[in-house]
């Protein structure tokens, strides 16, 4: 369904109105200019022509009369009649008629009404003479022309043809920018569209041909990315082995606690590496399953608990979702250790909200929590607050950044929000798959 704030509707709305606003302006210019003074003066003549015929009939002898009516109707389509039988009142659905009394008035000085027939084939006059009245009539097909019908039709075929060609006219406009900004969407969740096409107005076709060749180069240079970095990831991962094995080697005079400190630099190096390669590859795995929501949490907080984390689980299971198993835990994966590592130690709640619309994973702790300006650059990677990540942490600053762009390249969200009482809650929104809801 389209929206009414869409480029479409909007164009299309704006040009429709101007045109209509033309066809009401030019219609009533010319009705004014031209049909109604027309419409006037041929009421005037059909009064005159009435009146001169009432005048003519009264000094026309009898025998000479029924010519005369022969003539009149041949030539003008007057009607004399014989007698006056009483007839009701023509109500003036015509402008015309309105016309026709008005001349009839002022060229007899008196009110004239126009009467029709029982059923309104004729309309009659009552044309006053020196020896009586004279009734005229003429058929209600004399008037053939139907003004309010006519600029009905007008009106409506010119709404008609002004929607048809503006929508037209728009379309060929906004069809390639609905692609365009179909594939920035599709580039912007980590997907690669197929090329857009390079055609129609020279304006779009730029634009199309410049979109192309942005995402070639944005995805050779993320593939150059990648295998720079894996290269770079495994050339360091030789030595570290052999620094692991060295250490390992060294006799037993060594200092302990100087032993202990390599090997956990060496841990941390390793650690570096390998989020350095979830980064740069984005889990490449785009397979999809069904899993069950809770049964997963559940495996989280047991692993964190393993740990020594005090963490709480509540909400709705099972929950079944459809999606992308690898990226889904390693995101929860990365906000469950976020919470751990700076919730200061105290208990972490994990809520599970299954909805038919929605699925809403959240996970609370009770640390320092975030400013309000940082909560969106804590996703840039390599971005650390000091305050809440201290050395004493060993946080890179990559661990939102993975979840964030595997979050996008999922079509999920990720939003970090404050805590009543104090700390951060990371709340993980999905889609509701069909069936979301068992038992």
């Amino acid at each position: 369904m389209l929206s009414t704030r869409s480029l479409l509707v909007r164009t299309a709305g704006t040009i429709a109105l101007a045109l209509l606003l033309f066809v009401f302006i030019s219609l009533g210019t010319a009705a004014y200019f031209v049909a109604i003074p027309i419409a006037r003066q041929s009421a005037d003549d059909l009064a005159a022509l009435m009146v001169l015929t009432a005048e003519t009939c009264q000094e026309t002898p009898a025998f000479n009369l029924s010519r005369l009516r022969e003539q009149l109707f041949q030539d003008h389509g007057l009607i004399v009649a014989d007698t006056l039988p009483e007839l009701s009142e023509q109500q003036f659905t015509f402008p015309y008629l309105l016309y026709l009394r008005d001349a009839l008035a002022r060229r007899t000085g008196k009110d004239i009404l126009i009467l029709k027939d029982p059923d309104g084939k004729r309309l009659w006059v009552d044309i006053p003479a020196e020896s009586g009245i004279v009734r005229l009539g003429f058929n209600r097909d004399r008037m053939t022309a139907r003004p309010p019908a006519v600029l009905m039709l007008v009106i409506g075929v010119g709404i008609l043809l002004t929607l048809f060609t503006s929508f037209i006219v728009v379309r060929r406009i906004t069809t390639p920018l609905e692609q365009l900004y179909a594939a920035v969407r599709e580039v912007g969740q980590g997907h690669w569209p197929l090329p857009l096409k390079e055609d129609g107005p020279e304006e779009l076709a730029t634009l199309a041909r410049a979109f192309n060749a942005m995402s070639s180069e944005v995805q050779a240079l993320l593939e150059n990315r990648t295998v720079l970095v894996a290269g770079i990831s495994h050339d360091l991962r030789t030595p570290l082995t052999r620094l692991g094995l060295a250490v390992e080697m060294l006799s037993g005079d060594s200092d302990p606690q100087l032993i202990a400190d390599i090997r956990r630099d060496l841990a941390d190096m390793e650690k570096l590496i390998r989020q350095f390669m979830e980064l740069a590859q984005g889990l490449g795995d785009e397979h999809e399953e069904d899993m069950d929501l809770w049964e997963i949490l559940k495996a989280q907080v047991t692993n964190l608990e393993r740990q020594g984390s005090d963490v709480q689980l509540t909400g709705d299971g099972p929950c079944h979702f459809r999606g992308n198993p690898l990226a889904l835990r390693r995101i929860l994966t990365n906000l469950l250790d976020n919470a751990a590592h700076y919730g200061d130690g105290k208990p972490i709640d994990v809520d599970l909200g299954c909805g038919n619309e929605s699925i809403c994973i959240r996970i609370s702790d009770h640390g320092p929590g975030i400013p309000e300006i940082q909560r969106k650059t804590v996703f840039r990677p390599f971005y650390r607050l000091e305050s809440a990540r201290s050395i004493r942490t060993g946080g890179s600053g990559l661990g939102l950044a993975i979840a964030s762009q595997l979050a996008i390249k999922n079509g999920w969200t990720i939003e970090l929000m404050p805590r009543d009482g104090g700390g951060t809650v990371a709340r993980l929104d999905l889609p509701a798959t069909v069936n979301t809801r068992v038992g």
